[in-house]
């Protein structure tokens, strides 16, 4: 009889652990893809990023190019206004 009880005990508890087992299982399913979504939006936003930066850097290099030019161009001289004397 004790031996019948023990048994059915140890079935049971087999059950359980298997009960456990599968909800574990299913929770580190909803997890790893949980965890995919979230990788895969910081890539997306990564991704956004760098262009952002790509077309702050154009921006920026070409501010640089027309300080540059401006820089270069030399001041011509400018008529004089006014009253002018005669030589």
């Amino acid at each position: 009889m004790r031996a019948f009880v023990a048994v059915r005990q140890a079935v049971a508890a087999i059950q359980v652990s298997e009960l456990r087992y599968e909800q574990l299982s299913h929770k580190m399913d909803q997890l790893n893809a949980y965890i995919e979504e979230i990788l895969h939006d910081q890539n997306d936003i990564n991704e956004q990023q760098e262009q952002t930066n790509l077309e702050i850097a154009i921006q920026i290099e070409a501010l640089n190019d027309a300080l540059d030019q401006l820089r270069e161009t030399k001041a011509q001289p400018r008529k004089r206004i006014g009253y002018k004397p005669e030589k």
